[in-house]
């Protein structure tokens, strides 16, 4: 290495690591902030032995947040499996702001870990190799600043590809680790399959089957229940948290805010029709994955780090949520596109691309948000288009065979198109068919939930950036009408919460909601009339607004 390049990449990894340093490490080592509550919290449950059956409930989550030391910011612990809860119990017998700190100490040493693989993998160098991470400082800092998870599932993932021949224990555990906590690693199993590492296979599966078991027996059953009954559908279908929000960034949030109307979270798409996104979603991803895995499975060019890429980029691209911190993933792959670029030019266009996808840049044009202007507020999404087809192209694979067995594919592939979109339109007009009304709120929160009426004015307990508002107290009688003939309750008797009505004097119970949505904490109306509840139709789970149906108890 010349004197002149070694003095550039030690300027350019002062200033990148100083801006790191300063603007997300010290403030990460004094606070705490979103979304290290959600991991702590969790692991503070399960080592102080609380009953975890409402661990996916804001409200006793809220509850738990407190009883765990923290105040502020908010905590949900509303889509992660269950193994999410243990991800920080060896911490959560220090207090909050001393666990967040050995969390961004592990963080830091798997950061360097990945480094020294990236180095070993592209041969690199590590100077080089550090400043391409540095590009990445707000992804980056991101994790260490909100305690998230990724620098680590980074390791995980690269230790899967690279370990896959000399390692193959070593290898499926990890893979299999990544995949029992956020899921998505899964495609790495397919990609292993077609690279034929089966040894690694039958690792991957002995390890989550063994972690499972794991889960089970230190969690209890509850959880998992409920994860399978009520969360994972619904995660799979992309409805988490507020599934509008642009700052999602993938091509599923985009086509959700462009043609599904929400009267709250998406008031003016570019054109209202749910039928067409509940096409579009599923054949846009499908032809992605068909395209990279038919890319891999018959590349000319082997390169471990590109075919790595090219999976992070097909994941990246179907899945319904991205932010900043996800972008670390990309790391390893683009430093080895870089360390395989034959001009500059191109080493320059993976560093560029890898800067602004992990840039908080990307946000700048979140607030065109509506109508036709929207296709602005996603430029993280034609980035990560961009790196796919790069990291596609890169593999060289040989061109595709257009004859009977296609044709018959890809009818299948329409025929499953067509059937899916037609069941989730259907559903989708099922959910609010039922008679039940939204109820304007004079407020703004991003989650209300507990309906209640103080002196005839209806109040809610609302989820802000610091918490909810209110609480009412942990054990409340059940909802009665005025003249206490009938009782309204939640019941997930069906698979998904709906809210019903029991006669106090026949004990006879019929079903006010029909939708496949969760229903919860009901309250009947001053008059008796009406009942008010808490709904996620047509949102995220558990991500509930106030609704209303009207009754007839005489």
């Amino acid at each position: 290495m010349g004197a002149i390049k070694r003095v550039l990449l030690w300027s350019a990894i002062a200033v990148l690591g100083g801006r790191l340093v300063i603007l997300y490490l010290i403030p990460a080592w004094n606070s705490i902030v979103t979304d290290f509550p959600n991991y702590y919290t969790a692991a503070w449950a399960v080592r102080h032995g609380d009953p975890l059956s409402d661990l996916y409930d804001p409200v006793w989550f809220e509850r738990e947040k407190h009883h765990a030391g923290i105040e502020r910011p908010a905590a949900l612990f509303n889509y992660f499996p269950p193994i999410n809860a243990l991800v920080m119990w060896p911490l959560a017998n220090l207090s909050p702001i001393g666990a967040k700190r050995a969390w961004t100490v592990l963080n830091m040493v798997a950061l360097g870990a990945v480094i020294l693989l990236t180095v070993k993998a592209t041969g690199i160098g590590f100077l080089p190799a550090m400043a391409i991470a540095l590009l990445g400082g707000d992804a980056l800092g991101n994790n260490l600043a909100y305690g998230q998870f990724y620098i680590v599932l980074t390791l995980l993932l690269l230790a899967g590809v690279l370990a896959a021949e000399r390692f193959p224990a070593i290898a499926g555990a990890a893979v299999a680790t990544g995949t029992v906590a956020k899921l998505f690693p899964m495609a790495l199993l397919v990609y292993l399959a077609i690279r034929r590492k089966y040894r690694v296979l039958i690792w991957a599966a002995t390890a989550m089957i063994a972690l499972t078991l794991v889960g089970v027996v230190v969690l209890g059953w509850a959880p998992h229940r409920v994860y399978l009954q009520e969360v994972l559908r619904p995660t799979l279908r992309g409805e988490i948290q507020d599934p509008y929000n642009v700052h999602w960034n993938t091509l599923q949030a985009l086509l959700r805010r462009a043609f599904v109307r929400e009267e709250i979270l998406n008031p003016v798409p570019i054109l209202d029709a749910p039928w067409l996104f509940f096409f579009l979603r599923p054949l846009v991803s499908i032809a992605i994955v068909a395209v990279t895995l038919f890319a891999i499975s018959r590349a000319r060019r082997h390169d471990l780090l590109v075919e790595y890429g090219a999976i992070i980029a097909m994941v990246s691209l179907i899945t319904p949520s991205q932010a900043s911190y996800h972008q670390v993933l990309f790391y390893p792959a683009v430093a080895g596109g870089i360390a395989s670029a034959r001009r500059l030019t191109a080493a320059f266009v993976f560093a560029g691309i890898f800067a602004l996808i992990c840039s908080n840049v990307m946000g700048a044009t979140a607030a065109f948000d509506r109508g036709l202007a929207m296709v602005l507020a996603f430029p993280r999404v034609y980035l990560v288009l961009a790196l796919w087809v790069i990291f596609l192209v890169a593999l060289n694979p040989s061109k595709p065979a257009f004859g009977p067995r296609f044709a018959v594919v890809g009818a299948g592939a329409l025929l499953a198109i067509l059937t899916i979109a037609f069941l989730e339109n259907n559903r989708w007009a099922a959910d609010i068919a039922d008679g039940a009304t939204l109820v304007p709120l004079a407020h703004e929160s991003m989650l209300d939930v507990q309906p209640r009426f103080v002196n005839d004015h209806l109040v809610t307990s609302s989820l802000g950036a610091d918490g909810f508002s209110t609480l009412p107290p942990e054990t409340e009688p059940p909802a009665q009408s005025p003249d206490g003939r009938w009782t309204v309750f939640a019941t997930n008797a069906r698979g998904n919460w709906d809210i019903a009505l029991r006669s106090n004097r026949t004990g006879e119970i019929r079903f006010l909601t029909t939708s496949s949505a969760n229903d919860v904490t009901p309250c009947f109306s001053p008059d008796g009339r009406s009942v008010y509840f808490a709904s996620d139709r047509h949102r995220g789970y558990r991500f509930t607004t106030i609704y209303r149906v009207d009754v007839d108890v005489r």
